[in-house]
């Protein structure tokens, strides 16, 4: 995958996270999850183990969107550099005088 296409991936990952839809759904799925485990009895292992395999499963979905955001940041952050490195000495005045 190109810089290029990992900065955009981040910015793509960014707009989920931002957005109210995803926001609510993963709200309503982490409190469904919370209420199930509460009215699970103490004798039922095996449920409280799925429900806390999908609690994990739900943190796993959002931090990898924001693995997603960091390396797209990095990623631009790299062409950035890279763009800088490759600019003739006007374009280097220019930029650094403010044009």
């Amino acid at each position: 995958m190109t810089e290029q296409q990992t900065a955009d991936r981040g910015q793509m990952a960014a707009q989920v996270l931002e957005n109210e839809a995803y926001q609510e759904a993963m709200r309503f799925i982490e409190s469904s999850i919370i209420a199930q485990w509460k009215e699970c009895p103490m004798r039922d292992k095996e449920g409280q183990q799925i429900l806390l395999q999908l609690m994990k499963l739900s943190e796993m979905f959002k931090n990898s969107l924001n693995g997603m955001i960091e390396n797209g940041k990095i990623a631009q952050n790299r062409i950035k550099m890279d763009n800088a490195r490759s600019e003739n000495l006007p374009q280097k005045m220019l930029r650094r005088v403010g044009f």
